[in-house]
């Protein structure tokens, strides 16, 4: 298989659309639409998904994407081998990532990357604002929402889906959205002030109104389990306190909005074995939470209200 298919592929994922990734290769929009569509040919399946805002993998070129990345990370070394240069990696990894991201899943994927890379020193500042990676010399970013248009690689990590939890004594007693509106809701700075999704095919609207407010979801997840309240949680927040069962799904079948989460880094680190293994390990991290939540969410059995003795 040529491997300028597979960079013309690659480029318009980490672009996010066909017509960047033509800009960043100096090539014509036609010649990366045509290679990219003579890959699925030879493949035998759709890779890339058209949509109004770009290009995004189907679920069979997300497992498509991680080889053809390790084919041409492989072909890089050999061709620096081969000339006698010596790859260049980083030695030091300078990373912004949102605060959730820092407290439920970093922790593991930071151990791992330093137990994968000897010697790599990782610097990271997790906060609310986006940091700009090249005026404020940072390696990577991770995002979450959407992205506006730059000159910088990314990584599509994956969806990071919502649900609305409470504690399990709480949830069973969740059966209707006239139920959902009753509830106080635990307010989170910067999150959601209004729920919006479906409830099998209808759309459904309802105010998180409560008097609660806290700093980060994993403050507002310990306070749900604790009282009463409802409240809505990231997938990567979700998980731990559903597999704990100190949270359940409030009102099964609502379906909420997700968001993307990406890999973003300049050009420079495009061969980096780092960021490779990096964007490797959260992509996995947030597949393993979204598991948690599916299988959450789609239980046939819901969770039996407790009767307080008095």
């Amino acid at each position: 298989m040529d491997t300028t298919k597979l960079t013309f592929f690659v480029a318009a994922l980490d672009a996010g659309s066909l017509s960047l990734a033509a800009r960043r290769l100096g090539a014509q929009l036609s010649t990366v639409s045509r290679q990219i569509a003579d890959l699925e040919a030879a493949v035998g399946a759709t890779l890339l998904q058209r949509t109004g805002r770009g290009v995004r993998p189907t679920p069979v070129g997300e497992r498509f994407a991680e080889r053809a990345r390790r084919v041409l990370l492989e072909l890089e070394a050999a061709s620096s081998e081969a000339r006698g240069e010596r790859q260049v990696e980083l030695a030091q990894l300078r990373l912004s990532v949102p605060v959730e991201l820092s407290l439920q899943l970093m922790p593991a994927v930071l151990a791992e990357l330093c137990g994968r890379h000897e010697g790599l020193s990782i610097d990271v500042h997790s906060d609310a604002r986006r940091v700009s990676l090249l005026e404020e010399d940072f390696d990577a970013a991770i995002r979450i929402g959407p992205l506006p248009s730059s000159e910088l690689l990314r990584r599509r990590l994956g969806s990071i889906s919502v649900l609305c939890c409470a504690r399990p004594e709480v949830a069973a007693t969740i059966r209707s959205v006239a139920d959902l509106r009753t509830r106080e809701f635990v307010q989170v700075a910067g999150g959601r002030s209004e729920l919006r999704g479906t409830l099998r095919g209808t759309a459904v609207r309802i105010a998180t109104k409560g008097m609660c407010r806290v700093s980060t979801f994993t403050e507002a997840a310990a306070l749900s389990a604790s009282s009463d309240r409802v409240v809505l949680l990231p997938s990567i927040t979700a998980a731990r306190w559903l597999s704990d069962k100190r949270l359940a799904p409030a009102l099964r079948g609502l379906a909420l909005p997700s968001t993307e989460a990406h890999l973003v880094y300049p050009s420079t680190h495009q061969a980096s074995a780092v960021m490779k293994t990096l964007g490797d390990l959260v992509t996995a991290g947030i597949a393993r939470a979204e598991t948690v939540v599916l299988a959450a969410a789609q239980s046939t059995e819901p969770p039996r209200a407790r009767t307080r003795r008095r």
